[in-house]
């Protein structure tokens, strides 16, 4: 038996609301923008769980997160998007004032020279993926398809089913998937819980050890060559039937680089190739995948900010239009070395089972091939008017 102490989670709505109409005046400042919103919310979850096993539980978590959003054309009419995504476990984690105005502007001020940034052409050879990134590219290539009842399914594309003791990665990295741990240094993780919505303790799990896959993501459903255990990974969002999810996806290395060290590498591995230039993807909006046996085994990440690293300069070149494809196996395995920074991406994970708050912590990635496919055509024209609510930029005081 187990119950959490009641969690408080003020919320300074009067204060938020000042923030937030002060920070979209300043959006509404920017004639390029024809769109743009920033908004706050707060998600209190208590659930109570009782099975026949004589298990009882109530738990509650509380998730704070604010999105600042803006949408611009290019001259060619290609539709633009640019974000920021704040997650915490308490009010305070969030930036607010001076500092969310900061972002802001850098968010803007990367949207407004997307627009008069080149289209990049259909392209594959080497790559940098910073940790956000990188962490979508696990996501999506490896922790799905690691997800325990995948491997019942006679529809699925069973990636790594009969592969526990072989290799599948190379040999430097190490996956590890862990609902326990609260922070990865000052950043909550969306990923955290006691107890799974089957009832079982969450557990640290090493997935890949050194590039040997060692076990799945398991709920109570058993899989076959793995141990009949769940090891506290059966997730759902409320009303759903929970399957095995990823919480925490943790990624570490024994190949590591500092960022100078990677940047030479990309550029030798472009020259080794005979490649004009390689690229550095620095952001990402997001990912999805389909390990469906009747599909393409492959996935798509959608890079937000792409630079050309010119093989013979090392100048970088702002461009758009384009996003990642491959197939799991072939990309995975197009590892080379890893950066010593780690970082947090969070965000929610929509599957079978619903959507739940997960988080990824991963290194950059130095990848010897990469593809990237152009984007699905805009005909969408350009604000033939100023956006009616256009005003001048205010302070960021309060």
């Amino acid at each position: 038996m187990a119950v959490d102490p009641p969690i408080p989670f003020p919320f300074d709505r009067g204060g938020w609301v000042r923030e937030l109409r002060q920070q979209t005046e300043r959006l509404g400042a920017h004639p390029e923008l024809f769109d743009s919103h920033v908004r706050i919310s707060v998600d209190h979850e208590e659930r109570e769980f009782a099975s026949t096993e004589g298990t009882r539980l109530v738990t509650e978590r509380v998730i704070y997160a604010l999105h600042a959003q803006a949408w611009a054309r290019a001259p060619d009419g290609m539709l633009l998007e640019n974000s920021r995504d704040f997650y915490g476990a308490k009010d305070s984690e969030l930036p607010r004032g001076e500092e969310l105005a900061r972002r802001i502007d850098v968010m803007v001020a990367e949207l407004l020279a997307l627009r008069q940034a080149p289209v990049l052409d259909p392209y594959t050879g080497p790559a940098l993926l910073e940790p956000e990134a990188a962490g979508v590219l696990f996501h999506e290539a490896v922790g799905h398809r690691l997800e325990g009842e995948r491997q019942n399914d006679d529809k699925d594309g069973h990636t790594f089913k009969g592969q526990v003791g072989k290799p599948i990665l190379p040999f430097f990295l190490t996956i590890l998937d862990d609902p326990t741990q609260r922070t990865a240094g000052p950043v909550s993780l969306n990923g955290y819980y006691r107890f799974d919505d089957q009832g079982v303790p969450g557990q640290r799990t090493t997935l890949v050890d050194k590039g040997i896959l060692k076990t799945f993501l398991m709920s109570r459903a058993p899989v076959q060559g793995v141990p009949p255990h769940s090891n506290g990974h059966g997730r759902s969002a409320p009303g759903r039937d929970p399957v095995a999810r990823m919480s925490n996806l943790l990624v570490e290395s024994a190949r590591t680089m500092p960022w100078p060290k990677l940047k030479e590498a990309l550029i030798a591995e472009a020259k080794r190739q005979e490649k004009p230039f390689g690229l550095v993807i620095r952001d990402v909006t997001g990912g999805n995948t389909d390990t469906s046996g009747y599909a393409y085994q492959a996935f798509k990440g959608q890079p937000r900010l792409v630079y050309k690293v010119d093989a013979n300069t090392g100048a970088e070149a702002l461009v758009r239009g384009v996003e990642i494809v491959g197939t799991p196996l072939l990309s995975i395995n197009k590892i080379i070395a890893t950066g010593e920074e780690r970082r947090v991406f969070n965000g929610y994970c929509g599957a079978e089972s619903g959507y739940v708050p997960v988080s990824t912590v991963a290194p950059t990635v130095l990848v010897s091939e990469i593809e990237l496919q152009r984007t699905r055509k805009d005909t969408g024209r350009s604000p033939v008017l100023p956006s009616p609510w256009a005003r001048p930029p205010v302070s960021a005081t309060r």
